[in-house]
């Protein structure tokens, strides 16, 4: 009779284990998603080259509310939220700095852009640039603010330097984050194009 009533119990052990097993051993569902910004289209016709430019781009510093993990979603002038299940599959500023190099390479155009440790002799042009804002709102309205300045490699005295505001709306990232690196690399190539400029009037006008 003991065994007969042990029985039941045991089945029961027995399927709560398989039943565990088959829980421990189900593949996990990871739906984060990663992101890089994009720089310009090799599609795009590059400009004919008139001079070999050398830059140099420093380290860009960025809000600290812009470098965690997740993608930062702008809800108001003080409020910013972050998409968990979207990040950066790099620093924002890392990732900055190495799409505008992409562009800038492509846009003066050059071979010899750099954004680690360069001698003197290597650049013609340094670049500093401090982002105030970078990220895209509920409705899809992204900004870039930044202050840059260009100078000679041998000096911290500024060749140029300004003040950009650039405003470009794409569709709203509700459900869709990937619209946010979207508008956010248009933003980058967009500054892009104004730095290029300014660079080649600085080196053309430097003794």
């Amino acid at each position: 009779m003991k065994s007969e009533s042990c029985l039941p119990r045991l089945v029961c052990v027995a399927i709560t284990g398989m039943l565990l097993t088959g829980c421990l051993l189900k593949p996990v569902t990871d739906s984060t998603r990663h992101f890089v910004l994009s720089p310009i289209s090799t599609n795009e016709p590059a400009p004919s080259a008139t001079e070999h430019l050398s830059v140099g781009i420093g380290f860009v510093k960025m809000p600290s509310y812009l470098l965690r993990n997740s993608v930062a979603v702008r809800n108001g002038p003080n409020e910013i939220e972050y998409i968990e299940n979207a990040r950066w599959a790099e620093r924002l500023d890392q990732c900055f700095q190495r799409t505008l190099a992409a562009n800038l390479s492509r846009l003066l155009p050059s071979d010899s852009v750099h954004v680690a440790d360069w001698g003197r002799d290597q650049v013609q042009a340094r670049v500093s640039i401090t982002v105030q804002q970078f990220d895209v709102d509920r409705q899809g309205h992204g900004v870039l603010i930044a202050q840059w300045r260009i100078t000679a490699p041998d000096s911290d005295a500024p060749l140029k330097s300004s003040h950009t505001r650039l405003d470009r709306t794409g569709a709203s990232p509700h459900r869709n984050p990937e619209v946010i690196a979207t508008t956010l690399s248009d933003l980058a190539v967009e500054f892009s194009r104004e730095l290029a400029q300014s660079i080649r009037e600085s080196v053309k006008s430097s003794p």
